[in-house]
């Protein structure tokens, strides 16, 4: 069974689908993971390349020139599970080396969403997207998984939340590295993130034709999850 959750940065895609993934015993495919992943390893080369880290800009124009023959690495990307405290949770390999700690850093939050513009990028991860779902029932989350990845999913979301309830909760995201202080920075950011997925040519943000949306500003996690276990039936 296939699960899709789409919508917008720090609407609760991830913490919903890793619940709901526990409750009906499946497996959270975090797809936003792996763009994390390119971008981390891009970066890497391209700091290599300047002897420093890049700028943003700098960074951005080197994403939009990539042809398919600079992302032969994506094959050297793993994607597995792992038992924890909270139970089976992803792990991102590459080279043979765990980056999953890594990849939550909130410096790779904008780099990311450059890197997931990239048509090449996006063809090139679908396969391996697409083989952890033939090998594991699972939840999915991200920005096109019901509409480009997993068209064919048997349930699909469109989780929302306002853009205030967003940015408090990115500046409360410890995963993110030291808690963000300036609530305007972080709307500001949070607002050209979402005006980048919307407007990208390429698998834009769109909620599918036949997703239920759900709209947790006002909700607790598990509040969020039942909307979701009612929806399906469970």
């Amino acid at each position: 069974m296939i699960i899709t959750i789409d919508g917008p940065v720090a609407s609760g895609k991830s913490s919903v689908a890793r619940a709901l993934a526990r409750e009906l015993k499946s497996y959270y495919l975090y797809t936003g993971l792996l763009y994390r992943a390119v971008a981390h390893v891009l970066l890497d080369r391209l700091k290599k390349e300047k002897t420093r880290r890049p700028f943003l800009p700098e960074f951005q124009e080197y994403v939009e020139e990539l042809g398919p023959d600079q992302l032969e690495f994506v094959s050297d990307l793993c994607y597995d599970y792992g038992k924890d405290d909270d139970g089976d949770r992803p792990y991102l390999f590459y080279l043979g080396e765990e980056i999953t700690h890594d990849l939550y850093s909130s410096e790779l939050d904008q780099p990311a969403s450059i890197v997931s513009a990239n048509k090449h990028v996006r063809d090139a991860l679908l396969d391996l997207q697409r083989d952890v779902a033939k090998r594991y029932d699972i939840v999915a989350d991200g920005r096109d998984c019901g509409t480009v990845i997993f068209p064919q999913a048997e349930h699909k979301f469109y989780l929302t939340a306002s853009p205030e309830v967003r940015a408090q909760r990115l500046m409360l995201d410890e995963k993110r590295g030291p808690l963000q202080k300036d609530i305007e920075k972080v709307e500001a950011e949070l607002e050209q993130r979402d005006k980048r997925d919307r407007e990208r040519s390429v698998a834009p943000l769109t909620i599918p034709e036949d997703a239920t949306i759900i709209d947790n500003s006002e909700l607790t996690l598990q509040e969020t999850v039942n909307r979701f276990l009612r929806a399906i039936g469970s």
